[in-house]
């Protein structure tokens, strides 16, 4: 029984020296600079709300094909575009033989 107990009180032993250490390495550090860079949800955060401030950019390149294609076409006729696209990719795969 007595070796149990001391399995025990060692077990107990090195969980509070794990929390206590654990406990000092989540202490904030001075200064906002350290903060960011030991916080990486907080660079994060940091990150995005810069480009929710930043004004859009006209000239981004993944609005710009949209814009075209508004004008060009309906939606009715993007979506059967889209439809013959995908319906010619299941055809190549089915007539293929391995």
């Amino acid at each position: 029984m007595g070796r149990l107990w001391k399995w025990v009180a060692a077990i107990a032993a090195v969980t509070g020296i794990a929390r206590l250490l654990r406990r000092r390495r989540r202490a904030p550090v001075d200064g906002a600079e350290g903060a960011i860079a030991d916080d990486p949800a907080a660079e994060l955060r940091r990150k995005l709300s810069e480009t929710r401030d930043a004004p859009p950019s006209t000239g981004d390149v993944a609005t710009a094909p949209a814009a075209e294609g508004a004008d060009d076409a309906s939606l009715e006729e993007r979506r059967a575009r889209i439809h013959e696209k995908a319906q010619q990719a299941i055809d190549a795969m089915t007539t293929e033989e391995p």
